[in-house]
Protein backbone atom coordinates (compact mmCIF):
# COMPACT_ATOMS: atom_id res chain seq x y z
CA UNK A 1 0.00 0.00 0.00
CA UNK A 2 1.59 3.19 -1.33
CA UNK A 3 0.97 6.83 0.34
CA UNK A 4 -1.92 8.64 -1.82
CA UNK A 5 0.22 11.97 -2.14
CA UNK A 6 3.52 10.09 -2.52
CA UNK A 7 3.47 6.61 -4.59
CA UNK A 8 7.08 6.04 -4.13
CA UNK A 9 6.98 6.36 -0.45
CA UNK A 10 5.10 3.51 1.72
CA UNK A 11 1.82 3.85 3.64
CA UNK A 12 1.94 4.23 7.09
CA UNK A 13 -1.83 4.30 8.05
CA UNK A 14 -4.84 5.53 7.04
CA UNK A 15 -6.75 9.19 7.55
CA UNK A 16 -9.28 8.82 9.96
CA UNK A 17 -11.57 11.07 7.54
CA UNK A 18 -11.87 9.76 4.12
CA UNK A 19 -9.83 6.31 5.01
CA UNK A 20 -6.84 6.60 1.92
CA UNK A 21 -3.52 5.80 2.70
CA UNK A 22 -1.35 8.36 3.62
CA UNK A 23 3.06 7.96 4.91
CA UNK A 24 4.43 9.42 8.22
CA UNK A 25 4.55 12.77 6.49
CA UNK A 26 1.25 13.35 5.42
CA UNK A 27 -0.92 12.55 8.72
CA UNK A 28 -1.13 14.44 11.05
CA UNK A 29 -2.75 13.50 14.61
CA UNK A 30 -5.61 15.62 16.08
CA UNK A 31 -7.10 14.45 19.48
CA UNK A 32 -5.60 10.74 19.14
CA UNK A 33 -7.21 10.31 15.23
CA UNK A 34 -4.81 10.98 11.96
CA UNK A 35 -6.08 13.15 9.23
CA UNK A 36 -4.76 13.98 6.04
CA UNK A 37 -4.33 17.40 4.92
CA UNK A 38 -7.78 17.78 3.14
CA UNK A 39 -9.49 16.07 6.53
CA UNK A 40 -7.18 17.95 9.26
CA UNK A 41 -8.61 21.10 8.00
CA UNK A 42 -12.51 19.64 7.84
CA UNK A 43 -11.92 18.43 11.68
CA UNK A 44 -10.61 21.33 12.96
CA UNK A 45 -13.32 23.88 11.64
CA UNK A 46 -15.95 21.16 13.13
CA UNK A 47 -14.72 21.63 16.36
CA UNK A 48 -16.35 23.40 19.05
CA UNK A 49 -14.35 26.64 19.27
CA UNK A 50 -12.61 26.89 22.81
CA UNK A 51 -14.42 29.11 25.09
CA UNK A 52 -12.46 30.65 28.14
CA UNK A 53 -14.13 31.01 31.09
CA UNK A 54 -14.29 34.18 32.81
CA UNK A 55 -12.32 34.06 35.70
CA UNK A 56 -12.61 36.46 39.19
CA UNK A 57 -9.94 36.53 42.02
CA UNK A 58 -10.77 35.70 45.14
CA UNK A 59 -11.73 37.98 47.18
CA UNK A 60 -10.60 36.15 50.87
CA UNK A 61 -7.15 35.90 49.05
CA UNK A 62 -6.56 39.52 48.92
CA UNK A 63 -7.41 40.07 52.25
CA UNK A 64 -5.93 37.47 53.93
CA UNK A 65 -2.39 38.56 52.14
CA UNK A 66 -3.22 42.41 52.90
CA UNK A 67 -3.59 40.74 57.17
CA UNK A 68 -0.74 38.77 57.10
CA UNK A 69 1.68 41.65 55.95
CA UNK A 70 0.50 44.00 58.38
CA UNK A 71 0.94 41.54 60.80
CA UNK A 72 4.24 41.46 59.78
CA UNK A 73 5.11 44.97 61.31
CA UNK A 74 2.37 44.82 63.87
CA UNK A 75 -0.34 42.93 66.12
CA UNK A 76 1.14 39.76 64.35
CA UNK A 77 -0.56 37.46 66.82
CA UNK A 78 -4.11 39.30 66.02
CA UNK A 79 -3.89 39.38 62.31
CA UNK A 80 -1.47 36.27 61.96
CA UNK A 81 -4.34 33.62 63.17
CA UNK A 82 -7.15 36.03 60.95
CA UNK A 83 -4.69 35.74 57.62
CA UNK A 84 -4.18 32.01 58.00
CA UNK A 85 -8.64 31.51 58.99
CA UNK A 86 -8.70 33.77 55.55
CA UNK A 87 -6.29 32.18 53.61
CA UNK A 88 -7.50 28.39 54.17
CA UNK A 89 -11.32 29.49 53.73
CA UNK A 90 -9.69 31.13 50.33
CA UNK A 91 -7.90 27.88 49.43
CA UNK A 92 -11.23 26.26 50.05
CA UNK A 93 -13.59 28.49 47.95
CA UNK A 94 -10.76 28.58 45.21
CA UNK A 95 -11.11 24.59 44.68
CA UNK A 96 -14.58 24.44 44.65
CA UNK A 97 -15.23 27.23 42.15
CA UNK A 98 -12.48 26.62 39.01
CA UNK A 99 -13.57 30.42 38.01
CA UNK A 100 -11.79 31.97 41.07
CA UNK A 101 -8.05 32.94 40.90
CA UNK A 102 -5.76 33.90 43.57
CA UNK A 103 -4.53 30.05 44.87
CA UNK A 104 -1.32 31.84 45.20
CA UNK A 105 -2.24 34.86 47.14
CA UNK A 106 -3.72 32.41 49.65
CA UNK A 107 -0.79 30.49 50.18
CA UNK A 108 1.15 33.21 50.48
CA UNK A 109 -0.82 34.66 52.88
CA UNK A 110 -0.67 31.45 54.54
CA UNK A 111 2.97 31.12 55.12
CA UNK A 112 3.05 34.91 56.10
CA UNK A 113 0.54 34.42 58.61
CA UNK A 114 2.01 31.55 60.34
CA UNK A 115 5.35 33.68 59.68
CA UNK A 116 4.16 36.18 61.77
CA UNK A 117 2.91 33.60 64.72
CA UNK A 118 6.80 32.43 64.68
CA UNK A 119 7.95 36.06 64.88
CA UNK A 120 5.67 37.15 68.16
CA UNK A 121 6.53 33.95 69.70
CA UNK A 122 10.55 34.56 69.35
CA UNK A 123 9.75 38.20 69.87
CA UNK A 124 8.55 37.38 73.10
CA UNK A 125 10.86 34.56 74.18
CA UNK A 126 13.55 37.43 73.49
CA UNK A 127 11.92 39.56 75.61
CA UNK A 128 11.78 37.46 78.61
CA UNK A 129 15.51 35.90 78.16
CA UNK A 130 16.16 39.21 78.75
CA UNK A 131 14.53 39.93 81.87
Amino acid sequence: MQCKNHPEVPAVGRCAGCAEPFCNDCLVEIQGQKYCASCKVLTIKAQPPVVEQATERCKEAGEALTMAIIGLFCFGIILGPIAISKALKAKNKISQNPQLTGSGMATAALVIGIADLVFFVLAIGFRLSHL
